[in-house]
């Protein structure tokens, strides 16, 4: 197998089992366009593809012949086979024709005639002109000298079951070259082309159409800068169909279960985790810096799809234009994930109403100080750890230090470490402060912040924002581990006196296992609070632990196992739970 085609179906492995097993990915779609990125470089690096009036001139061609057709006409297509990395060739009926599209179904397959009007009226009236204006052109009229692109639903060959995630659909660049001039093992259909899914995937629903708008900005972004990473690519997918009106990206909840995520590297371990990260990246962009001004708005967008330059550099020039930074901008976002509260620095660490129940999960705690707790985080991604303040004395010291890596003459990566002291009753806004991060060797880098824990705050979270030099390109680092870092946290001064309200234990591990059950419904909103939830049963349950131990007693999680032997509650649900509260019951036994 030549080394391109190995990878290939190493990425598409890695997408089968995503699709096929994943207990995550229930009901949520991916797009395949980025499986066939290595292909379609190999094409676009040895192939010429050349404005049709300049292919007619070098070739004293007769201009293409447009296609006549009626409704009902059929046509042979290729299409690929996801799981087995072949093509095949797809029979399919013409149901409609649109001012920009053809609508064509899979023979053999039924639909109502109100779906396929659904999706001819979606793409003729909504999707096309709302993304042209928003990203620019398709390549019109493309290879076949036609205005219209064909719309090709049907079954792909994804390895859907009946349950977990699905292939949604996908844009094939390589129908834009001449067969011709391809490799034998390439085919093209010499069109401009979208491929949609119809199983599981339903005509009739706006998911369906949002699939064809993300679908259609690959089509756009390949006419634009057919260079593009694929990151920033997805990213301007993503938000396509929010612009056209479809709401929000499902796979936000995905990113809400495995937030440290890098932004730029694309991951095949945590692909749908991509997808809704880089969606977030897009709408905090325009929700904060174009909200109020739509020509702005379409004008970003324009100049990042356009751009000659790629990946972070694009998003550099862009957010120029606006007078914005990336890495400032980024900090952030990745600052709004976890703290999402609008009260804060005049809302710029959260998102409106409509995203109000997001907030991402900290990857770990502090419950007992001292404390001391190591971690590690990808470039563009963050980190948070929670510290509990209920039991800590007066004055506290958090130290943090982290990986120092040389990137270039002069380049290192770096960190922005924010720490937000938080109520969880909600009554006071969150406050927020920076750790002054310094070099502190060739391979380290650091700083100290004190917390005043008399203040009335109970908790405090410190986020770790790992960054790469701007000007070292996305692409250098895409596949770097890790940066590790720890943080240390000291009490001293006086005992605070606090009232501690009572926590009902079996009611709380009670809530905690109702909210773990609803992680797998396809209820996005659900999940964001279920998620939250969690968090809240786990630090009140960690907090009463160690109120227990000062007591000599453990009774969290003697509670915990006397409702699982009950049946109560399944303890596969409240798994990790117990194991967070062993792991403070141990810690606190080599006090």
């Amino acid at each position: 197998m030549k080394s391109g085609l190995k990878s290939i179906a190493t990425s598409i492995a890695a997408l089968f089992m995503l699709v096929s097993v994943s207990a995550s990915a229930q009901n949520d779609w991916v797009d395949a366009t980025h499986l066939f990125e290595e292909e379609v470089r190999s094409v676009i690096d040895t192939v010429s593809r050349d404005p049709e009036p300049m292919f007619l001139m070098r070739n004293r061609a007769a201009a293409p012949e447009i296609r006549s057709f009626a409704i009902g006409d059929t046509q042979t297509f290729w299409t690929k086979n996801i799981v087995e990395n072949k093509f095949e060739e797809t029979r399919a009926v013409l149901k409609a024709i649109g001012k920009h599209c053809y609508v064509f179904l899979e023979e053999g397959k039924t639909l109502t005639p109100e779906a396929i009007e659904k999706v001819r009226k979606s793409f003729d009236e909504v999707i096309y002109p709302t993304n042209t204006t928003n990203f620019g052109s398709e390549w019109k009229p493309g290879l076949d000298g036609d205005d219209r692109i064909y719309l090709l639903m049907f079954d792909i060959k994804d390895g859907y079951n009946g349950t977990g995630g699905f292939v949604g659909g996908y844009f094939y660049a390589i129908d834009a070259y001449q067969q011709e001039k391809l490799p034998a093992h390439l085919k093209s259909n010499e069109r401009e082309m979208l491929y949609l899914d119809i199983n599981p995937s339903d005509p009739a629903s706006d998911r369906f159409q949002n699939t064809i708008a993300h679908e259609f900005q690959h089509m756009i972004h390949f006419n634009q800068d057919s260079s593009e990473y694929t990151w920033v690519n997805e990213a301007c997918s993503q938000i396509a169909p929010y612009l056209c009106g479809f709401g929000h990206a499902n796979q936000v909840v995905s990113f809400m279960r495995t937030p440290d995520n890098s932004l730029t590297a694309w991951s095949k371990q945590q692909m749908l985790a991509n997808y809704g990260q880089v969606y977030l990246w897009n709408y905090y962009i325009m929700h904060h810096y174009l909200r109020e001004n739509p020509e702005m708005r379409t004008q970003f967008f324009k100049n990042l799809v356009a751009s000659k330059t790629q990946g972070v550099a694009g998003y550099i020039e862009a957010l120029g234009a606006v007078s914005r930074g990336f890495t400032q901008t980024f900090d952030r976002f990745a600052i709004a994930n976890f703290v999402n509260d609008t009260r804060v620095a005049k809302g710029e660490f959260g998102y409106d109403k409509t995203l109000g129940k997001l907030k991402l999960p900290v990857s770990d705690t502090i419950a007992v100080l001292p404390g001391e707790v190591a971690g590690e985080v990808f470039l563009w991604s963050a980190d948070a750890v929670k510290i509990d303040l209920a039991n800590a004395r007066s004055s506290l010291k958090v130290n943090f230090q982290g990986f120092r890596g040389k990137m270039g003459e002069d380049q290192y990566n770096s960190f922005t470490v924010a720490l937000v002291v938080q109520d969880s009753s909600g009554t006071k806004p969150s406050q927020i402060s920076y750790v002054n991060v310094q070099p502190l060797s060739s391979k380290l880098q650091g700083g100290e912040i004190a917390i005043d824990a008399t203040a009335g705050f109970d908790s405090a979270m410190l986020i770790v924002v790992a960054q790469a030099d701007e000007e070292v390109d996305d692409r250098v680092y895409a596949n770097a581990i890790g940066m590790k870092y720890t943080v240390k946290v000291t009490d001293s001064g006086a005992t605070v006196a606090r009232a501690v309200a009572p926590v009902d234990v079996r009611a709380t591990v009670a809530a905690y296992a109702d909210a773990a059950g609803n992680l797998e419904t396809s209820d996005e909103a659900a999940v964001m609070i279920a998620l939250q939830q969690l968090e809240t049963a786990r630090v009140a349950l960690n907090a009463e632990l160690q109120r227990q131990l000062e007591n000599g007693s453990e009774n969290v999680i003697t509670s915990i196992d006397e409702m699982i032997e009950a049946g109560e509650i399944k303890a596969q649900l409240v798994a990790p739970l117990r194991q967070t509260l062993e792991e403070t019951a141990a810690f606190a036994s080599f006090r």
